[in-house]
């Protein structure tokens, strides 16, 4: 049996329709991102992909986006929360409009931040800190779980062991696993997987909903380079939103 690796951004959480930085604020999903999450499932269902695992972030968007995918595919499914899959902390970015933030940054440091492996925007307050801390998503955590900003290298960092120390291993034992999780928590872990060069990583937008898909090579790597869209048109079309935003 050939393992796969199937990767979803969760559906359009309130803070999406806000127009938001997000995070690690523990939204939920909107109406209409509930619609995407059992999208994917009958996808996935559509495609005769019925995974042996389902492995989410701890936050409750993707948490919800993998019940209702499990819902749609009308099983029930052995699912592991990791929050090293978490979002990345947008550090005193953390809940501002992205109209704001590119209007008070300016049009180049804005993409920089947002795109580049290595900016990380200015540390949230203490007050902030402390409050997510308190947070039922992250309550109890590790130190690591939470820090004050981040750059997407600090993301990949985190993301890159489970990669190859829980994911690979059941994708190569045949196993079918679906992982659950965010823009930039899913980018990282591209970045893992394909070994992105920066220009590629800054280029790469993984829009809600839209499931894409990784197979076992003879080689034992994961192919194809960047995966496979489910529904490409559709995905196409919503990355190019995605890109018209600023990014992920």
């Amino acid at each position: 049996m050939t393992g796969t690796l199937t990767l979803l951004r969760h559906g359009e959480s309130t803070a999406n329709e806000a127009g938001t930085f997000t995070g690690l604020l523990d939204v939920p999903l909107t109406p209409h991102g509930e619609q995407q999450a059992s999208a994917a499932g009958q996808l996935l269902r559509s495609n005769h992909i019925t995974p042996g695992v389902v492995v989410t972030s701890t936050l409750r968007r993707a948490v919800r986006t993998a019940e209702l995918v499990c819902d749609a595919l009308g099983t029930q499914l052995t699912t592991e929360a990791v929050w090293q899959l978490n979002e990345r902390n947008y550090g005193a970015l953390t809940g501002m409009t992205k109209t704001d933030a590119r209007h008070r940054l300016g049009d180049d440091e804005y993409v920089r931040l947002r795109r580049s492996r290595t900016g990380a925007p200015p540390p949230m307050s203490l007050q902030l800190w402390e409050d997510l801390r308190s947070s039922s998503a992250l309550r109890g955590l590790p130190d690591g779980a939470l820090r004050r900003t981040e750059g997407l290298s600090d993301v990949i960092e985190r993301v890159c062991p489970v990669l190859h120390d829980r994911l690979l291993p059941m994708v190569r034992a045949g196993r079918s696993v679906l992982v659950v999780a965010h823009g930039n928590s899913l980018r990282a872990l591209c970045a893992c997987i394909d070994d992105l060069t920066d220009p590629e990583l800054e280029q790469l937008n993984l829009p809600t909903g839209q499931p894409v898909q990784y197979h076992l090579a003879p080689t034992g790597a994961l192919v194809p380079r960047g995966g496979a869209f489910l529904d490409p048109v559709a995905a196409q079309h919503a990355a190019a939103l995605v890109a018209a935003e600023g990014g992920t």
